[in-house]
């Protein structure tokens, strides 16, 4: 195989490099995967990304590469996330037809389904049924136009193009910015701030929203583990651990247990933006059944390794 990998410098493009390195699968005169990041490659300019297909000769591709933030970067810049992930994803989805390209995993995530959906947990074929929630309508409604593009090409084109979701990833190599972050990356180094200042901890809502997580390190694994198994030839997988749910208020006092924060200078805020959907579980049965042994990394493993990664190398994180 030679494989594109865009997205490369982002935290799953970074897990998926140390994953394929430790299992001796990078490097294979079979296998080729070559990652690229925005430096290497404007996908936006299709002229760009036409001339990268056409020099590196692909025939398949995980595609990682997006426009992506969190609750509050989604509210802000809506727009912007529709446009630029729609440009993206038309570039790459055009190159990989007219190139030749018969094989990928495309990456959706969970916010991308209802927001209101008829039952919980949500399964694959739920995606469509209704409306994402407002904050983050513009980068969902991109994420289901490439899934559906991917339906179609599998039908009418016989392409292998499979689509994963996964939850609220963190790991190593997060980003770690203060206006752009996920969730626990956003906390972590906030409260790391907190705790350097000596001051106290603002929640930025209630804390009573669930939500899943996913270590990035799990999510590069599942991903390499459905694109070698021929098996598959096209779907959406949700990457999660099966109807796992945790409340944000205690993760948050988890994050506090790790970096010997006190949790009493933990505040709720009810005066912020809220707590977005409240919740929106979805199942992870489909890959538990195709992927019997696979096990997720427990989240607080997860999250004082990440923790652990995270102070040894600051100032030196995306930031």
């Amino acid at each position: 195989m030679r494989v594109l990998v865009t997205g490369g410098s982002g935290l799953v493009g970074k897990n998926l490099t140390d994953y394929l390195s430790n299992n001796n699968i990078k490097g294979n005169e079979n296998n080729i995967y070559h990652f690229i990041s925005s430096k290497d490659c404007d996908l936006t300019k299709l002229e760009e990304v036409d001339s990268l297909f056409l020099n590196h000769k692909y025939d398949t591709i995980i595609h990682l590469a997006a426009r992506v933030g969190g609750l509050y970067e989604n509210i802000k810049n809506n727009s912007e996330m529709y446009f630029d992930n729609m440009t993206i994803n038309e570039n790459i989805l055009e190159c990989c037809v007219k190139y030749g390209v018969t094989r990928g995993v495309f990456c959706l995530s969970s916010c991308v389904f209802p927001c209101n959906p008829k039952s919980f947990p949500m399964t694959e074929d739920m995606l469509h049924d209704g409306q994402p929630h407002y904050s983050n309508k513009g980068y969902a409604y991109s994420k289901r136009h490439m899934q559906l593009r991917c339906d179609l090409y599998n039908s009418k084109l016989n392409k292998n193009y499979i689509c994963v979701s996964p939850v609220n990833l963190y790991g190593e190599y997060d980003n770690f910015n203060l206006e752009q972050s996920h969730i626990i990356p956003g906390v972590i180094h906030r409260m790391y701030n907190c705790k350097k200042n000596d001051t106290d901890f603002n929640m930025f809502g209630t804390g009573e929203a669930e939500r899943q997580f996913l270590f990035a390190n799990d999510f590069a694994k599942s991903i390499i583990k459905i694109l070698l198994n021929e098996n598959i030839k096209g779907g959406v997988y949700n990457i999660c651990e099966d109807n796992v749910n945790y409340k944000i208020k205690d993760v948050i006092y988890n994050i506090a247990k790790y970096l010997e924060y006190p949790l009493d200078r933990i505040k709720p805020d009810t005066k912020s933006l809220g707590d977005g959907v409240m919740k929106k579980t979805v199942s992870g049965e489909k890959f538990k059944k195709t992927f019997e042994d696979f096990n997720f990394t427990n989240i607080d493993t997860g999250l004082e390794s990440t923790i652990k990664w995270f102070i040894d190398n600051y100032p030196n994180v995306r930031l």
